[in-house]
């Protein structure tokens, strides 16, 4: 057996070619890591900015029902003014660092007293805070 020359011509073609596509499939996949590391990153963001908005959302819901329970009540509710409920602070577990404010407005129509109490409820803190407003009214 002997080598033919045509063949040795042919790998020596070829030869280098493994390292260039080495270094290629190299850098193609340490692109679709950072692509993917970052969407990783957006979500956890974004998931965060959705569970401070839902806490928002319910301490809103709450100082209204508070204001609601007030306002209702035979015994002596506050007067009902713009700062009915003001920067009501939650200490318990869900709510904690979360806070929220109630405004009243009383309007009669018909002979009738509707009460529109607007409460906002604001968590987190910086760049990363979220509020929400809830209105009800109330036939007293």
């Amino acid at each position: 057996m002997y080598l033919n020359p045509k063949n040795v011509y042919r790998l020596n073609k070829h030869a280098g070619l493994g390292l260039p596509s080495a270094l290629f499939l190299i850098v193609v996949m340490v692109l679709i890591v950072a692509a993917i590391n970052q969407l990783n990153e957006m979500n956890a963001t974004a998931y965060g900015r959705d569970w401070l908005n839902m806490r928002a959302f319910y301490a809103a819901e709450t100082g209204a029902q508070m204001a609601a329970t007030y306002q209702l009540s035979s015994e002596a509710a506050p007067a009902c003014t713009g700062s009915f409920i003001s920067n009501h602070s939650f200490s318990q577990a869900g709510l904690n660092g979360c806070q929220t404010s109630v405004s009243c407005s009383s309007q009669v129509v018909n002979s009738k007293t509707y009460i529109t109490l607007t409460s906002t409820g604001q968590c987190g803190s910086g760049a990363d805070v979220t509020q929400r407003v809830i209105q009800i009214r109330l036939l007293q």
